[in-house]
């Protein structure tokens, strides 16, 4: 009870201090949604040139694309601060700060900024997963709902798991930004159908960066009935738990690592 009061503590303090910035904070949320836009163009553009991808349509792809942005969404609005801890803070010795602080230093970094940006990209998802379901007739069911709210949420905290873990190698190279920057570049992959992929990008997006067990196969269950739903569900939760019971055991040994740079 103690961490949760403190980080709601934060997040009132993210928040009156990015509201005293009140177009700064807007023209950042609708940079977002600009970006995520442009980017729903261009899919547009690549396959309105051909009446179907392996059997999905226009509309069944922008789904998937919505859909992909909620979990992602999700994670940007609550754990934006490990991408410094892995491009900055730890070379600037910024992160000095955390560690004179009688709180765990993850739970800071975490608890530091609730990025009010990402409300762009969850408007951009939920408008297209409506506008997209409506026009593709997706069959919605009780499963199908708990199904997607469990990958929603679970599939966040899959992200922030391998956010962690790469951000933590940060404590031993000063600087880990490139490499988590890779892996996280992998989940674009997910806007398309995993079908279409060689069998080592499957393996890699379903085994080493399980992106498409979260954004994938749950749209698939919507629209072709391939799995059920609720043991999905059951498998969703347990992979992301394991991840992140190893992010945590993972950042806590490169931790004590950790030698200020003097900055």
């Amino acid at each position: 009870m103690r961490y949760f009061k403190l980080y709601f503590q934060y997040v009132k303090r993210s928040l009156v201090s990015r509201m005293e910035y009140k177009k700064d904070t807007f023209i950042a949320m609708m940079g977002f949604l600009i970006e995520n836009a442009a980017s729903i163009a261009c899919l547009y553009c690549i396959i309105s040139s051909i009446p179907s991808l392996q059997g999905w349509t226009i509309y069944q792809l922008g789904f998937l694309y919505g859909f992909q942005m909620l979990p992602r969404g999700l994670d940007h609005l609550l754990t934006d601060d490990l991408w410094l801890v892995a491009y900055r803070k730890v070379k600037s010795g910024e992160l000095d700060n955390y560690f004179l602080r009688p709180l765990p230093v993850l739970f800071q970094v975490i608890a530091e900024t609730f990025n009010t940006d990402a409300l762009g990209e969850l408007i951009v998802g939920t408008v297209m997963l409506v506008i997209c379901g409506i026009m593709s007739n997706i069959q919605i069911t009780g499963g199908l709902i708990f199904l997607f709210i469990i990958a929603s949420i679970f599939g966040a905290l899959l992200i922030t798991s391998i956010k962690i873990i790469f951000s933590a190698l940060a404590f031993v190279f000063k600087r880990s930004g490139p490499v988590l920057q890779v892996a996280y570049n992998f989940m674009d992959y997910c806007r398309y159908p995993i079908g279409i992929f060689p069998k080592a990008i499957k393996i890699l997006l379903l085994a080493v960066f399980p992106y498409a067990l979260i954004i994938n196969l749950p749209v698939e269950t919507g629209y072709f009935n391939n799995y059920n739903p609720f043991a999905l569900s059951g498998i969703i939760c347990a992979v992301s738990i394991v991840f992140f019971i190893f992010s945590i055991l993972f950042w806590t040994l490169c931790e004590r690592k950790y030698e200020s740079t003097g900055s």
